[in-house]
C-alpha cells in the first residue's frame, strides 16, 4: 500500500514574525473548522527562555494565508507558562479537545499540557479547561501525573468498551522507558534505555489516570535503533482512532512519523508497511532533520491536513548535514487524501 501523501510545504507556512514570538520556534498543538475557516493552535517555544513559552492561535481560510487575531488584550495569546522553573522540561501545550456535548460547559474544550504549577512539586502532566478554547483555567493546582517526560497526547475514550482498567472516558498515551541493553547508545541521551509508549485511563476527565500500561513498543521487524518517542492519537470519523507514531532513529538522531490504527486506543496496527506517512523533507529544507506533530488531523475542503513541525538540526540539536548553511525551523502542513480516515 503507498503512502497517500498528497503535498507538504516546501517552505514553512507561519512563522514567528510578531513581537512576543521573536526568538522563538513554532510547534503545532491542535487544529479545528470554527466558522468554515480552520482554527490552529500552536506553541511558541524559546529554548534560552523557557518561561516565556506561550499558546496562540491563527486562522486560515485555505490553510496557505494566516492570520493571528487580536483577542482583545492586543496579542493572539491564549494561555502562558505558569512561571516557575521546571527542572526539566518546559511549558508545554500538547493536546486540546473539543467536545460540545460534554455537559459542564467550562470543561466543553480540554487540554493536556506539562507545566509545574507549584514551585514546592514537581512538574508534570497538567489539565485545563475552557468555555471557548480561547479563556483557559487549570483544573488543579498540581500535575496529574510526574512520572517519565512530557512526550504525551490525550484523546477521548470509547466508554462502551471494557479495557484492562476497566471503561473509561479520556486515555492519555505517554512516552515511557523500558530497559534494552542491544540499543545503539553512541549518540542516545537515555544509555540502555529506549522509548516506548504506554497508556493510562480516567473514569471520566475530572477521576484520576490510571496507569501507566506498556502498550506499543518497537520490535524484530524494527531497525535496532529504533524507538517510539511521542505518540498523538486521534478519534476517527467511524469511531476508531488513528496515531501519528514518532520514531526516533538512535544512530542518526533523526524523527520522522508513522501511521498506526486502532479500535480502542490500546491495541495498535502499524500502516503501510511502517512506511513512514511523512518522511524527512530533502536536504536543504527547513524539515530535513526532524519533524513533529502532536496534533490530531483535520479533514477540510476534502483533505486530510497534518500540522507538524520540521527543523533541519537533529533531536541531540545538531545540525543534520553540518555543512550546510543555517536554516530556520518552521511549522508546516501535509496534505493527505481523505480515505487516510478509512484505515
Amino acid at each position: 500500500m503507498i503512502v497517500p501523501l498528497l503535498r507538504r510545504s516546501p517552505v514553512p507556512i507561519l512563522q514567528p514574525d510578531q513581537a512576543w514570538e521573536q526568538g522563538g520556534s513554532l510547534l503545532p498543538v491542535a487544529a479545528f473548522i470554527a466558522d468554515g475557516e480552520l482554527l490552529l493552535y500552536y506553541v511558541v517555544r524559546f529554548g534560552q527562555r523557557p518561561l516565556d513559552n506561550v499558546l496562540c492561535v491563527a486562522r486560515s481560510a485555505d490553510a496557505v494565508t494566516w492570520r493571528k487575531p487580536d483577542l482583545g488584550h492586543g496579542t493572539n495569546e491564549v494561555m502562558r507558562a505558569s512561571g516557575h522553573e521546571n527542572g526539566w522540561g518546559t511549558f508545554l501545550p500538547m493536546s486540546i479537545l473539543h467536545e460540545p456535548g460534554e455537559p459542564e460547559p467550562q470543561l466543553r474544550w480540554k487540554m493536556l499540557y506539562w507545566d509545574r504549577p507549584d514551585p514546592k512539586l514537581t512538574a508534570g502532566l497538567c489539565l485545563a479547561g475552557s468555555a471557548d478554547g480561547l479563556k483557559w483555567r487549570p483544573l488543579y493546582e498540581r500535575p496529574i501525573i510526574t512520572g517519565a517526560n512530557d512526550a504525551a497526547s490525550m484523546v477521548s475514550g470509547r466508554p462502551e468498551l471494557k479495557t484492562p482498567f476497566g471503561h473509561g472516558t479520556h486515555l492519555i498515551h505517554q512516552q515511557t522507558f523500558k530497559h534494552n541493553p542491544r540499543l545503539p547508545v553512541e549518540r542516545d541521551n537515555l544509555g540502555k534505555l529506549h522509548r516506548c509508549i504506554s497508556v493510562w485511563q480516567a473514569k471520566a476527565f475530572t477521576e484520576p489516570f490510571v496507569g501507566p500500561a506498556l502498550i506499543l513498543e518497537p520490535d524484530a521487524e524494527d531497525a535496532p535503533d529504533l524507538q517510539f518517542y511521542w505518540l498523538s492519537a486521534s478519534r476517527t470519523p467511524s469511531g476508531g482512532y488513528l496515531g501519528l507514531l514518532h520514531c526516533h532513529h538512535t544512530i542518526d538522531q533523526t524523527m520522522d512519523l508513522q501511521l498506526v490504527a486502532s479500535e480502542d486506543g490500546w491495541s495498535w496496527r502499524r500502516a503501510f508497511n511502517r512506511q513512514p506517512i511523512l518522511p524527512l523533507g530533502p536536504r536543504g529544507t527547513f524539515d530535513c532533520g526532524m519533524v513533529v506533530s502532536p496534533g490530531a488531523p483535520v479533514e477540510f475542503n476534502g483533505r486530510v491536513l497534518v500540522f507538524y513541525h520540521g527543523r533541519p538540526t537533529v533531536h541531540d540539536g545538531k545540525p543534520r548535514f553540518a555543512d550546510d548553511p543555517p536554516i530556520a525551523t518552521g511549522l508546516g502542513v501535509a496534505e493527505f487524501d481523505s480515505g487516510l480516515f478509512n484505515l
